[in-house]
């Protein structure tokens, strides 16, 4: 089993989200994340984070079945925001935040990570996270909905550092 699902693997590709691959992202996203948004608030919420040189999609059998939202972001803009009570999901006295990183590090925020249901045991959604890992940042992080449920996957990489009733904070320290 395990030879065929390395074997499936070869047949995807990541690269660069294009204009032209807008709708099918947005339709992923939707796919995934529909419990939480519907399709024009994730469209109009996501829609700067598409095309922005960052942002990759991954491809298999020539279907866009997945794609990692990416930003140039330091997480301590996210923490000073925090303590300033700048961001709702996370309010000054009801988070706690336990993290230190050097002003100087270049970060990379994950805005959302999202693969096909069908496509999950491909391994998909590891494949696009060990990409970003070699883009050369001294950290990568990110905001999990709670209602999501999916925390332990991102402890396999991650370490959670904030937490609110309704969001987790992850990072993950690449350097």
């Amino acid at each position: 089993m395990k030879y065929i699902k390395l074997f499936e693997n070869f047949h995807t590709e990541i690269s660069e989200i294009t204009p032209e691959d807008n709708d099918a992202v947005i339709d992923v996203l939707h796919e995934v994340f529909g419990s939480l948004d519907s399709r024009e608030v994730i469209k109009s919420r996501i829609q700067k984070r598409l095309n922005n040189g960052l942002s990759v999609k991954i491809v298999y059998d020539g279907k866009i079945v997945g794609c990692y939202l990416l930003a140039e972001k330091s997480v301590n803009e996210f923490i000073s925001d925090i303590e300033q009570d700048k961001v709702s999901d996370f309010r000054k006295n009801d988070t706690s935040v336990d993290l230190q990183v050097n002003p100087g590090d270049r970060g990379l925020q994950g805005i959302a990570l999202a693969v096909m249901p069908e496509y999950r045991d491909l391994e998909l959604g590891k494949k696009m996270k060990n990409y970003v890992r070699g883009l050369g940042y001294d950290y990568i992080w990110g905001v999990q909905d709670k209602k999501l449920m999916n925390i332990n996957f991102w402890k396999r990489s991650r370490e959670v550092f904030a937490e609110s009733p309704t969001k987790y904070a992850t990072i993950e320290i690449l350097r």
